[in-house]
């Protein structure tokens, strides 16, 4: 048997080209390509015009999707070429890696089984004890670009090896004798990694045994060049390596392809087989030789289409400079880096957004795969693409990047509107999507002018692991109306507070499941029932009122969620002045959120008579004994921003709670709920704002330290404008109206308390 052992760099370009080459030369009769054998079911759509890189091949188990890994592949991957050639040729491929199926049982049985296989292992004497294992065994590319003065193996692989432009096979030959030298002197640790990666080498070695017995006369093996070594059958036992491989554990697995990008190919996405640069990557495999030019061409014209000057001469500038630094590194071509500082220096002068611009475009790149229609697939994932395809969303999956749904020059964030059908159908079938777990829309708060019930803004961005929610999904239901339907019961069921059941609520009317949201109104209110938690009825209604008020767009009814919404309400108006007193401050901060969250919704739903009930919870909040001084001065407050406590009887109670029989730390804490929201009160209501001086003006110098970041926290949440209007009443403070009665009329101050003040004000309100 010829055996040809070629060692390729993943994703590397030049290693692509070269194997391409090789294997039109050499026409093996079968080739060993590394990769996993659960993917040999997926060769046979090779063939389709429709397969366009970057894809990915998922292999999971179906009964554990916890258990799932992708291999990526684009055009310019060796494996992409050696799996193209092969098919183009009717010659067999075989993958010959540990399968994925051993690597999941093992990790269902991680110890032992791993253990066991360590027995089976011999570490060999080391001749070499100068060597440094650890490093080597760690990144042996990036040990040898240190020893060559790269500080990047890449850059370095990529120079020795990506831009090699003699022959196939003596560029081969060379990678196998350096790894042959890189590894002679590595035994397999007893790890978990060493173990695995001996595991993989012997099932390697156990394949291409099974080649060699069917009497192939032309082998090429295809695999990373740390690999080749160990891929010697001279000088590993067949007795050994099957010895090492009986009785591992193995489960069941499924394998399809699914689309990717480069975005998740480059390094930044976080996969352990990533690269920096993809786009140039690509480049260089289409177009060697035209490389350098083709790129700084395309970089010109995307900053000129940024408005940028990039003239042609600059161009060539460019080129000349990249190709002078590039010699410098002793370099036969300028890489990335070279031709990235080139462009920096010639055409941005280092502005921030354009070199992003530059990075996204040129040298990650935003192509996006396809797989093909004829690709068995689950009921679920027919139903979501048939859905995307009909609403007129498929350019958003097919995008690299997250979109703005329906954006336009005009309008960037875009926009849908409710009142529209066809703008309808598509909030739906995102929040559905939602719903099962597969978020690939994010809808946005709406600011401005945009503010709006009947207005929604989507960004969307297709992510590759949605393929393995979808899975899961299907479980559940064969189309997105039933998964939806069937996982949010689930869900509910789950849940154990109410706002979580509330809160699903909202997300299931705007995914328009009518009757599924009568199951969950029916399920909330039993539990609301069985409910005597005041706090978690408070924070259940705001999510209700939501879905009240703005449900009428979606034209769902909601009566029964009316009568809901009011029967609760009327169960925190009655129980809140109790369950509000004798509380700790943790639990005082949470009734103080909740009745804010609480207030707002109240106000939003804009009901008369829920409105006048939760007015009258606040009045008795205000007046109430035992209660914590910030809850009171938070009631007292919104009474007053709701025009239904007057500013003489806010002035009296004000002066009452900073009057001198009050503790200072409680009077402090008044300030602090009463100040909640904005400055403005103080602004505008003078006799207010002196109330509050005059307290200021009483207080001990000590005291007042202790209460300094107390109330520096009740001043910091107003806007920088309001705080520099209430430095200037501090230093200038409001003279009192003559018509103010003798009892509430307060006397300028002393110029000198003015200055020995105005430095503590200013910390307060700085």
């Amino acid at each position: 048997m010829d055996l040809q052992l070629l060692g390729i760099r993943h994703h590397g370009p030049g290693s692509a080209r070269a194997l391409a080459a090789f294997l039109e030369s050499y026409q093996p009769e079968l080739i060993l390509l590394e990769g996993v054998e659960d993917a040999d079911a997926l060769l046979p759509y090779l063939d389709r015009e429709d397969m366009q890189p970057p894809l990915a091949q998922l292999i999971y188990n179906p009964k554990n999707l916890q258990q799932a890994v992708y291999y990526p592949f684009a055009a310019f991957s060796p494996e992409w070429q050696a799996m193209r050639y092969a098919q183009a040729q009717n010659i067999p491929l075989w993958h010959f890696d540990l399968p994925q199926s051993i690597r999941f049982g093992l990790q269902t049985t991680e110890a032992s089984a791993l253990e066991q296989a360590a027995e089976q292992l011999e570490a060999p004497a080391l001749e070499n004890q100068s060597i440094n294992q650890d490093e080597i065994r760690k990144d042996p590319l990036g040990y040898m670009a240190k020893l060559a003065g790269y500080e990047d193996s890449e850059r370095w692989w990529e120079v020795h090896f990506e831009q090699y432009d003699g022959e196939p096979a003596a560029l081969f030959a060379q990678i196998l004798s350096l790894m042959q030298e890189l590894r002679k002197d590595m035994p397999h640790q007893p790890t978990a990694n060493g173990i695995i990666e001996a595991l993989r080498e012997a099932y390697m070695r156990k394949t291409l045994r099974q080649a060699k017995r069917r009497q192939f006369k032309k082998v090429v093996v295809v695999c990373g060049a740390w690999h080749t070594p160990a891929l010697d059958l001279s000088a590993f036992s067949e007795q050994a390596d099957n010895a090492l491989l009986r009785g591992l554990p193995k489960v069941k697995t499924a394998a399809s392809w699914i689309p990717w990008s480069y975005e998740r190919l480059s390094r930044e996405a976080g996969y352990g087989a990533g690269i920096v640069s993809p786009a140039w990557y690509s480049l260089l495999f289409e177009h060697r030789e035209e490389a350098v030019l083709r790129w700084m061409s395309r970089a010109a014209q995307l900053f000129r289409a940024e408005g940028l000057s990039a003239s042609p001469a600059q161009v060539i500038d460019a080129i000349r400079l990249a190709q002078a630094t590039a010699h410098l590194r002793g370099q036969m071509l300028p890489g990335i880096q070279e031709l990235f500082e080139a462009a920096q220096t010639l055409f941005t002068q280092g502005e921030t957004e354009a070199l992003a611009l530059l990075r996204k475009r040129l040298i990650v790149g935003e192509a996006f795969g396809e797989v093909s229609a004829d690709i068995p697939s689950l009921p679920l994932q027919e139903d979501i693409d048939r859905q995307i395809k009909s609403l007129k969303l498929k350019k958003y999956r097919q995008s690299s990047e997250a979109l703005w749904l329906k954006a336009t020059k005009s309008r960037p964030r875009g926009g849908l509107d409710l009142r529209n059908e066809f703008d309808r159908e598509q909030s739906r079938f995102l929040h559905r999507l939602c719903l099962i777990g597969l978020p690939w829309g994010q809808e946005e708060a709406q600011t401005g002018r945009e503010k709006s019930s009947r207005n929604e803004y989507w960004q969307l961005k297709w992510q590759a692991d949605f393929a393995l929610h979808i899975i899961e999904a299907n479980t559940y239901g064969n189309t997105l109306l039933l998964a939806a339907e069937q996982m949010s019961l689930a869900k509910a069921k789950e849940m154990q507070r109410l706002e979580d059941l509330s809160n699903l609520l909202e997300l299931v009317l705007k995914a328009h499941l009518p009757e599924l949201m009568q199951q969950l109104l029916a399920e909330f209110q039993h539990r609301a029932a069985l409910t005597k938690d005041v706090l978690m009825l408070m924070d259940a209604l705001p999510p209700l009122v939501q879905v009240l008020r703005y449900g009428d767009v979606r034209q769902t009814d909601l009566s029964t969620l009316g009568q809901l919404v009011e029967q609760l309400l009327a169960r925190v108006v009655v129980a809140l002045p109790r369950a509000a007193t004798a509380l700790d401050e943790e639990a005082s901060a949470a009734f103080f959120k909740a009745i804010i969250k609480l207030h707002q919704a109240v106000v939003l739903l804009n009901e008369e008579e829920q409105l006048a009930l939760w007015q009258s919870a606040l009045l008795q909040l205000g007046e109430q004994k035992g209660l914590r001084a910030n809850l009171q001065g938070l009631a007292l407050r919104l009474l007053f921003d709701q025009k239904v406590l007057p500013l003489e009887e806010l002035a009296a109670k004000m002066s009452l709670a900073l009057s001198l029989g009050q503790e200072r730390a409680a009077a402090a804490a008044w300030i602090e709920g009463f100040l909640y929201g904005s400055g403005l009160l103080l602004i505008h209501n003078q006799s207010l704002w002196l109330i509050l001086d005059q307290w200021l003006s009483a207080l001990p110098a000590r005291q007042f330290q202790e209460l300094l970041p107390l109330l520096r926290r009740s001043f910091s949440q107003f806007s920088r404008s309001e705080r520099q209007k209430m430095l200037q009443l501090a230093k200038h403070p409001p003279k009192v109206e003559e018509s103010a009665s003798k009892e509430s009329r307060l006397e300028a101050w002393p110029e000198e308390l003015e200055k020995a003040l105005l430095p503590f004000l200013q910390n307060i309100l700085a």
